[in-house]
């Protein structure tokens, strides 16, 4: 049997049940193996010393998370202007095509942009400077 294949074997037999035929294999090759079973013992070392480790947050940091959320006032008022200043932005949109429309008499590429009349004399003059 690979070597792999007896790893991978001791290392699901640390998180699930073996099958008969998988836990004998991985007994027999334990046996043969004085490497195999050094492997073991420091991964069962491994799982000990880690299983008593406890994640604990640094010193204020709830604290320091609670500031920084209460600290913003300005960016919720300036969210709460957006959708305002989104629509006031469309009104003057909006109020400027209907002005293009009326002026002009269509809303076409040339109309909007302001070159309807141009003449190609007039656009040469405007290309020289």
């Amino acid at each position: 049997m690979k070597k792999e294949t007896i790893n991978e074997l001791l290392l699901r037999s640390f998180d699930q049940e073996l099958s008969g035929e998988e836990r004998a294999r991985l007994e027999a090759a334990l046996a043969g193996s004085e490497a195999l079973r050094r492997e073991k013992a420091q991964l069962e070392a491994l799982r000990q010393m880690l299983g008593g480790l406890q994640a604990a947050p640094a010193a204020g940091f709830a604290d320091g998370v609670l500031g920084k959320l209460s600290a913003s006032p300005v960016e919720a008022t300036l969210l709460s202007m957006l959708p305002r200043a989104a629509a006031a932005c469309l009104i003057v949109l909006l109020l400027t095509l209907i002005g293009i429309y009326l002026a002009e008499g269509s809303l076409s590429t040339e109309a909007i942009i302001g070159v309807n009349d141009l003449t190609p004399e007039d656009a040469y003059t405007y290309l020289e400077y």
